[in-house]
């Protein structure tokens, strides 16, 4: 097969950090179906991604898809036939579709053993990777997932939408121009460079990295992340400090810039007296800089921004940044100084008049709701109720302050620095700063057994409250983070540091009676407290791979009829997870799939057993081993599963000997029992037939 370079760029104005990655993930995946179903093969298919351009690059492409018989099956003989042998409509209108006349079919077997069908053998020929390119890329670029969608056209390509407006296309196999037009923009050979630095001309097919590169252009994202980090020590290294690692803020720099330089600058010394969280979040949040430390370990009047081009003039970029960067920090610690004036406890009134949600109140009442939860809940969780309950009822005071009205990132945080100055004990003001952790899956859980307690309080008490409204996620959409809350929930509930003695069943009813005993006029219903469970459970075994358990293992344990706290329930799916491999543990899970269905055909069963009509010495047999297993049942998860792994025998020989669906009604019934008592014993631990 013949073969050519294949380039395909699309050129943009500016788009979000994080975005990029997504839409050139995106199209590369599509291209490669594309071309791979074709038949075209590319070599070294790859993607990479600027702020200004998605690339895709394979160093050769079949210029033609091969020819190939294609099979063309048609309807089975006894609808292409009638009785006599001759064709049908509906046989002749399937040839007629296919361009093709009854005669060119013949009957064939197509493996599936239910009959003949029509088959013809049809000879394509390939088409020109061109011209299937040309085809399918305006609608691939119209699909790509995109948070948000432009449109910035007049006329024909009004359609034709994008995250942020395309400014140019290049778009060749070898030598040649795929051709096609998106959003007004014709492909070509032209690309271009940096933006300020670069200039542009014909895109190198063979090395577009090396061309974009003398254009000022890092291409890989990969190589302005090794890039930042370098310079960043070399900078630190010079001027002895030591940046703060912040990956995330690296890779969201490399994705805004296409040529990534690192400057060192610098702020007042007189702010060095905010909370270093306040300062950080103000160099990170606003202006993207990273902050160091000096060598004694405390926060530094030195930071590093990232520019987007060498500077003639580096001292001067810098006191730019250096500008604006004390700008934020002079709002910051306006205030820092003026907020303490007024106490969190003095604030709580406020929160009367901040709203929750519209149609679920305010925020004081989330608060009350809140204190209630860990006062009653306190024990079970393992914290103290005094401090709880305390740090409860202050920790949306914070919500009133200036500094956290201006920088909504400091939430939390800075409750904790004012509950300190205000006078509150450590455990309070602990408990106020930590209560919004787990933010998500990755995220710390809370040191303090206090905090843990008010975030397993707000997030079901969210949940709850959405649900109630009828704000459910949708597949797409979760703009009220229900999700991310159930995470942190579960999360808080697993946890064996501080274990949380209440089951989901306790966590939802103890959260609901707090919204029905309200002066809010909300009553948490049967069903919307069962939806929330379901949505839980159901971002519960979404968590299986985090967990390192599987989800048949976690589904089987949720399953038992007896309640347990979620970390007990996810310990038994541990269990659980050597017991599915085994060769005892597979033929224990078989048996149960068997009782299970056979119960469940035979509908209600009554689970008395009469001895007498034990006729056969195999279920005589199983019934001595069940009602032993019974009586001495342990307590220990571990134990138990041994225990029903004993049985395995005993059950193997019933069903090996005796009729389940004997024709004598009583003893059908009383077989039936047999069963449903032995089921019943092993939901005391797991639904095991769900392995």
């Amino acid at each position: 097969m013949s073969t050519q370079p294949l380039l395909i760029e699309i050129g943009i104005e500016e788009i979000p950090a994080g975005v990029s990655s997504q839409l050139g993930n995106a199209l590369f995946c599509k291209l490669d179906v594309l071309l791979n179903d074709y038949g075209f093969a590319p070599e070294n298919l790859i993607w990479n991604v600027t702020p200004r351009r998605l690339l895709i690059h394979a160093s050769a492409c079949g210029l033609r898809q091969p020819d190939r018989d294609e099979a063309i099956w048609g309807p089975p003989e006894k609808v292409a036939f009638d009785s006599d042998g001759k064709p049908t409509k509906a046989a002749e209108g399937f040839a007629k579709k296919s361009g093709l006349s009854v005669a060119d079919f013949s009957l064939a077997d197509k493996g599936d053993g239910k009959a003949r069908y029509m088959k013809a053998i049809v000879h394509r020929e390939g088409l020109n990777a061109i011209d299937v390119l040309a085809d399918a890329l305006p609608e691939i670029l119209r699909k790509l997932p995109s948070p948000k969608q432009m449109r910035w056209c007049d006329g024909a390509a009004r359609s034709d939408a994008f995250i942020r407006p395309v400014r140019w296309i290049v778009a060749r196999l070898g030598d040649d121009v795929i051709p096609f037009e998106y959003a007004g923009v014709a492909s070509g050979k032209i690309s271009q460079g940096h933006r300020i630095a670069g200039s542009s001309g014909e895109l190198d097919i063979d090395d577009p990295v090396t061309w974009l590169a003398e254009q000022k252009v890092m291409l890989r994202r990969e190589d302005r992340i090794a890039h930042i980090n370098s310079a960043m020590q070399a900078l630190c290294q010079a001027e002895g400090v030591e940046v703060v690692a912040d990956a995330e803020l690296v890779e969201e720099v490399a994705d805004l810039t296409e040529w990534p330089v690192p400057l060192m600058a610098e702020f007042g010394e007189d702010y060095l007296r905010l909370p270093d969280e306040a300062s950080r979040i103000t160099l990170k949040a606003h202006q993207r800089c990273f902050v160091t430390h000096d060598k004694t370990g405390k926060i530094s009047n030195k930071f590093i921004a990232v520019a987007n081009i060498d500077s003639k003039d580096v001292a001067k970029v810098a006191e730019g940044n250096a500008r604006v960067v004390n700008a934020r920090l002079a709002d910051a610690a306006f205030y820092y100084d003026r907020d303490p004036s007024e106490t969190l406890d003095a604030r709580v009134e406020k929160l009367n008049s901040v709203t929750f949600q519209e149609g679920l109140g305010m925020v004081g009442d989330q608060v009350r709701r809140m204190r209630s939860f860990v006062l009653d809940s306190a024990k079970a969780i393992g914290a103290n109720g005094e401090t709880a309950q305390r740090a409860a009822y202050l920790c949306k005071s914070d919500l009133t302050t200036g500094l956290v009205y201006e920088f909504p990132e400091l939430q939390g945080y800075m409750g904790g620095v004012y509950a300190r100055m205000d006078g509150e004990s450590d455990a309070v003001a602990q408990a106020i700063a930590e209560h919004y952790q787990p933010a998500g899956a990755e995220d710390a859980l809370p040191e303090s057994a206090e905090a843990r307690a008010i975030a397993i309080a707000e997030r079901i008490d969210k949940l709850l409250g959405y649900f109630h409204l009828g704000r459910i996620p949708t597949a797409s959409a979760d703009p009220f983070g229900l999700r991310r809350a159930a995470i942190g929930l579960i999360r808080l509930l697993a946890d064996t540091t501080t274990p949380v003695e209440m089951t989901l069943d306790q966590v939802i009813n103890e959260a609901a009676k707090q919204w029905n005993q309200q002066r809010v006029t909300i009553a948490i219903s049967d069903e919307t407290r069962q939806q929330v469970k379901s949505f839980i459970v159901e971002r519960l075994m979404g968590l299986a791979d985090h967990l390192a358990l599987s989800r048949a293992c976690i589904d089987a344990a949720i399953a038992s009829q007896t309640e347990r706290p979620i970390y007990r329930h996810l310990a038994i799916a541990q269990l659980l997870m050597g017991f599915a491999d085994s060769e005892s543990g597979q033929a224990v899970a078989a048996a149960n799939k068997r009782i299970a269905n056979i119960l469940k055909k035979a509908g209600h069963v009554q689970l008395d057993i009469d001895p007498a009509l034990l006729v056969e010495a195999a279920e005589q047999d199983l019934h001595d081993k069940l009602c032993e297993a019974e009586q001495s049942f342990p307590s220990e998860p571990e134990h138990q599963l041994n225990v029903l792994a004993d049985l395995r025998e005993a059950v193997d020989g019933f069903f090996d000997d005796v009729m389940v669906m004997a024709e004598d009604e009583k003893v059908r019934a009383n077989r039936l029992a047999l069963l449903a008592r032995l089921r019943n014993l092993f939901l005391r631990l797991a639904d095991i037939s769900r392995l």
